[in-house]
């Protein structure tokens, strides 16, 4: 983005800073702008910007507060050198959190077959969120669905390392993941991370070109199963049910509907939002989870208490990112925390075994181990 554009195009009426999460000054814009062409220091704190999207999403003249931000971030990288929270999840880093994970906890893995619909789970889900992989595929078998999986660091697809401001790891993996893809036969893509759907489906063919395969989330595959009588839910499941949206997903790539119409094919389910109007973060995005661990988490727990205090009794997502935040910051008495497959399985009458605490101890060791300074959230209550 170009700042001296968005300092011409920008009328500067603070919608973006009214409908920010983080930010409440529109002193930012003049700031941002500034560093990017002088270089003279900003003083906001840029790594507290989520990327939810809220502020474009907006915008009169379809500007981006969040890519202005990025472009800072960008900068700041380039003129001060990679931080830990760069390397994190960079698969080359020897303190990888996902390698972490792995040396704590057995990763759920697959050995890579041939088949024209392959399952491309993403690190958090491989190495972290093991049941939303568990469900998914359980869920394609039920189906009778021909898929592969291709899974494990070598092919992370990048989108998170670029979004702390290291565009490396994409530029690295991009071209040797689109190579796997096509050799295992692929044809239809299926993701179930929101950041390795907008990397295939939006950021690869913009820097590599035509991929040769469909790419779509599973949201849409999932629908698409039901909609057809692959899968018929069930009444294993059911209350009343908030659908978080995940930022990447909703205003990232304009998807909301087909996760609402799933649900909505649930027995039992009342779906309290049929749409992402009012949508906010859950506070894990753009590394405000690492760099504010407790102001991350207080927004996921605010979430939590705004849908108890409306009768609902489950939260839904469909982003890894989310569902951590989600699991992390319910209170005792909050509302139950669910993917949507786990949610669809449930239905089925298959529940899996699953450990919220282990997963989020596990999640702030490998934090802890990959970046120095590094302090687990404090909250009350």
């Amino acid at each position: 983005m170009d700042p001296v554009q968005f300092d011409d195009a920008c009328q500067r009426c603070a919608k973006c800073i009214d409908a920010c999460p983080q930010y409440s000054d529109v002193e930012i814009i003049d700031s941002l702008i500034e560093y990017l062409v002088s270089g003279k220091e900003s003083p906001f704190d840029i790594t507290r910007c989520y990327t939810c999207g809220l502020c474009e999403s907006v915008c009169p003249e379809k500007l981006s507060l969040k890519l202005l931000i990025k472009e800072a971030r960008l900068k700041k990288v380039k003129d001060e050198g990679l931080s830990d929270i760069n390397y994190l999840s960079d698969p080359g880093y020897e303190h990888n959190m996902f390698r972490t994970a792995a040396s704590i906890e057995e990763p759920l893995l697959f050995q890579p077959g041939k088949a024209e619909t392959v399952y491309y789970p993403g690190c958090y889900s491989s190495y972290i969120h093991k049941t939303v992989v568990q469900a998914i595929t359980r869920l394609m078998e039920r189906a009778g669905v021909d898929f592969a999986v291709l899974d494990g660091l070598d092919y992370c697809c990048g989108v998170v390392a670029a979004g702390t401001g290291n565009p490396a790891v994409i530029k690295a993996n991009g071209p040797k993941l689109i190579a796997k893809l096509r050799e295992m036969g692929a044809k239809r893509v299926v993701a179930s991370c929101p950041g390795c759907y907008m990397a295939l489906s939006k950021v690869y063919p913009s820097m590599f070109g035509e991929l040769g395969f469909e790419v779509v989330h599973i949201s849409q595959f999932l629908e698409e199963l039901v909609r057809k009588g692959a899968l018929r839910p069930g009444e294993g499941a059911g209350g009343k049910v908030f659908y978080h949206d995940p930022c990447h997903l909703t205003r990232g790539m304009g998807m909301f509907k087909e996760p609402r119409d799933l649900l909505q094919q649930v027995p039992g389910t009342e779906l309290m939002n049929p749409s992402p109007e009012g949508s906010s973060c859950c506070g894990f995005g753009g590394g405000v989870r690492l760099n504010h661990p407790t102001d991350s988490i207080k927004a996921s727990r605010q979430e939590h208490c705004d849908v108890k205090e409306k009768g609902g009794d489950i939260i839904i997502s469909n982003c890894a990112g989310c569902r951590q935040n989600l699991i992390e910051g319910r209170p005792e008495d909050g509302p139950q925390v669910y993917d949507l497959a786990e949610y669809l399985l449930l239905s089925l009458g298959e529940s899996l075994e699953r450990d919220d605490k282990a997963l989020i101890d596990l999640v702030n060791e490998a934090y802890a181990k990959g970046m120095r300074g590094y302090r687990r959230p404090r909250l009350d209550g």
